[in-house]
């Protein structure tokens, strides 16, 4: 791997780190912080591909990013599945009006 692309991929990984962390502690939107979520498990990816390319071990590297991405895939089933079911009980996507009405709907409240 040529050496002066190892700074660009950690570039790039900071990158996506950063942007993940910026959506998942904007708390805005329940949507955005799933992306949030993804995006540190992308750069996180990107960081190991890049490791395994410049130590020339990609068989490790390829190991952990395949497995990352399985629990990527779930994380983000069951977080979407969370969230599909927090819009239709509550109607809103919105973090901070879901923080304002804890114990509000639900079953027990006569919601279904």
């Amino acid at each position: 791997m040529n050496g002066s692309l190892f700074p660009v991929l950690l570039g790039a990984a900071a990158g996506l780190f950063g942007a993940g962390l910026w959506c998942l502690f904007s708390r805005t939107h329940l949507v955005r912080m799933v992306l949030g979520l993804e995006l540190l498990g992308k750069a996180v990816t990107l960081v190991l591909a890049a490791g395994g390319l410049r130590h020339g071990d990609m068989g490790n590297a390829q190991a952990m990013i395949f497995t990352l991405v399985v629990v990527e895939a779930v994380v983000a089933a069951v977080a979407l599945a969370l969230v599909i079911r927090i819009r239709a009980s509550h109607g809103t996507l919105d973090a901070a009006l879901l923080a304002g009405r804890r114990g509000s709907g639900g079953p027990e409240e006569g919601r279904p």
